[in-house]
């Protein structure tokens, strides 16, 4: 009996210790997989609160005939020390002469807040599209720093032979469509007089012939 007893409790113990020990490798699993949860999380979270400039030229929504440069922050985190630079450059003032690269805005924006956006005068579309001499299209590099310090690039192509259609397209209002009402009524009122104008002239020398032999016997054929 005795030695039954030893060989049971021996058993039970084993038992007990391959239990505990698939415990612990559960909890230690589950220890991992947590904090790798977490860790994921932390590093979507810090990639939502970095900030993400992004350079641009394109026409004016209200007025396509002018181009603008826009200078947007569409990230989820302040940027700070913005500097942009294009290539090829381009005079963006004759007198004095200043590069589009050497704006004050681009040699060091202070700062930009998550959506907040900048737009000023670049060019009259028509005037700089029809110039052989003014670059089509632009490699633009931006850097700048997050809120911790930070450091980020970031490098763009931009093509205005993209929307070349929308530069010379011509702006209509309701002040327009107004004109186009009036000169298609007034264009209407022309050809009404017209067909009238005509219809009486085929009439009258009818009316004319009916007294003589030549329209009896016209009206009479009818």
């Amino acid at each position: 009996m005795e030695e039954w007893g030893t060989v049971f409790l021996t058993f039970t113990g084993a038992i007990y210790l391959i239990m505990m020990a698939y415990v612990a490798y559960r909890i230690k699993r589950s220890t991992e997989s947590t904090r790798a949860l977490v860790n994921e999380i932390k590093e979507i979270r810090k990639e939502e609160s970095k900030p993400y400039v992004v350079v641009d030229i394109k026409p004016k929504e209200q007025s396509p005939q002018i181009l603008e440069v826009k200078v947007a922050n569409i990230g989820g985190g302040p940027a700070f020390n913005i500097k942009c630079n294009f290539q090829p450059d381009i005079v963006y003032r004759k007198e004095p002469r200043i590069m589009l690269s050497d704006l004050p805005i681009f040699k060091g924006l202070a700062h930009l807040a998550p959506g907040e956006q900048i737009r000023f005068f670049f060019a009259a579309a028509v005037e700089y599209m029809t110039n052989k001499n003014n670059p089509k299209e632009f490699d633009v590099k931006t850097s700048y720093t997050d809120i911790v310090g930070d450091a980020h690039e970031k490098s763009y192509h931009i093509d205005l032979t993209v929307t070349a259609a929308l530069l010379f397209a011509e702006e209509k209002g309701v002040s327009d469509v107004v004109l186009e009402i009036e000169r298609l009524t007034r264009e209407v009122c022309w050809l009404r007089k017209n067909i009238e104008s005509f219809l009486e002239k085929e009439v009258e020398p009818r009316r004319q012939d009916i007294g003589s032999l030549k329209g009896l016997y016209r009206e009479m054929k009818k």
